[in-house]
């Protein structure tokens, strides 16, 4: 079964339904994904959009318009949050007519489960709001990502790959148990094995990076959560000793992996974004995210060229990070 299968049973077994609110209303993927995960009642969909004729003839899923619509509660929620940062109340009241800033409210406030956004905005408007608004879990030093990589019976996770540009190795240590965690909690992978990837393994190579991904490694390699949850850990190390189990015992002769590493942890924005993408387009993996982690709630971040799939399938995963905190 695809992960995106599991995503969905866990969601439709779920006698609670998430509420999703997806910032970009008016987008046509994003209206007919919504109507297929409300169809097959999975999540309960909320659409924002900026005026009544944006809205489709026919449409009957739960929406709010912006120029129709009182929002002072959420106006008033932001100028509370964001006062002594120097937010005005009349600066909120214009703010919260973005959809990527009411959407994001509307999680702060237990109106939504979840958030989706960027099938138009970018990384950048989705996660700023999500920072000021919603913030970083007390246990999240940082905001990481995470895609799904999939292919038939294959799946892996790769990280970070759009968020942190040049990570130090506290940073990069923080990335890695986050993402090894989300592996095992929402990517549903029971044997979790963390490669820390580098141009080195065990020593084969030097310089500031090899070091850095050392250090991480050093960082991480001991943590009691991961220990307790069978999650294993390696670094530093090359993809091929990573990937090719013969390579790898042939180069980190002190592992003791009888299996290949199935979650990645690149050393950079570089490496991990030009990892994914010719994974996804020369290797054929449906790459899934990518996935925010770190938030207190759970918004997520859409590529500009999501198609209706791309959407779909975030949506379930957006939707099992919700149950996730609810428990």
């Amino acid at each position: 079964m695809s992960i995106i299968q599991t995503l969905k049973e866990k969601l439709i077994q779920s006698t609670t339904k998430p509420r999703i609110v997806y910032a970009e209303g008016w987008n046509s993927n994003i209206q007919s994904a919504a109507l297929e995960v409300n169809n097959n009642n999975t999540i309960k969909p909320i659409l924002i959009f900026h005026t009544k004729s944006e809205i489709p003839n026919g449409f009957n899923l739960p929406y709010i318009v912006i120029d129709k619509t009182d929002l002072t509660k959420y106006s008033n929620l932001l100028f509370e949050l964001r006062k002594n940062k120097g937010v005005t109340l009349e600066q909120a009241q214009q703010l919260v007519k973005q959809p990527n800033y009411l959407a994001t409210l509307m999680v702060k406030a237990n109106d939504a489960d979840g958030e989706i956004c960027g099938i138009e905005y970018t990384t950048k408007d989705t996660l700023k709001p999500a920072l000021q608004i919603i913030k970083t879990t007390p246990s999240a030093k940082l905001v990481t990502s995470a895609f799904i990589m999939e292919k038939g019976d294959e799946l892996y996770v790769f990280g970070d790959c759009a968020i942190n540009i040049y990570p130090t190795s506290e940073e990069l240590a923080n990335i890695a148990k986050m993402i090894a965690l989300f592996a095992n909690e929402t990517a549903s992978i029971s044997d979790v094995r963390v490669a820390m990837l580098s141009y080195s393994t065990v020593g084969s190579g030097a310089g500031e990076s090899v070091d850095k991904v050392k250090t991480a490694y050093e960082l991480i390699k001991n943590d009691t959560e991961l220990k307790n949850k069978s999650i294993q850990v390696f670094g530093e190390m090359q993809f091929d000793a990573a990937f090719v189990p013969e390579i790898m015992h042939k180069k980190a002769k002190g592992i003791s992996w009888t299996n290949t590493a199935n979650t990645f942890i690149f050393p950079n924005i570089d490496a991990g974004n030009i990892g994914y993408k010719i994974a996804q387009r020369m290797g054929r993996y449906n790459a899934i995210g990518p996935t925010l982690i770190g938030l207190a709630l759970p918004v997520n971040d859409l590529s500009r060229g999501a198609s209706k799939d791309d959407v779909v399938g975030l949506s379930y995963i957006t939707g099992n990070q919700a149950l996730n905190i609810k428990r």
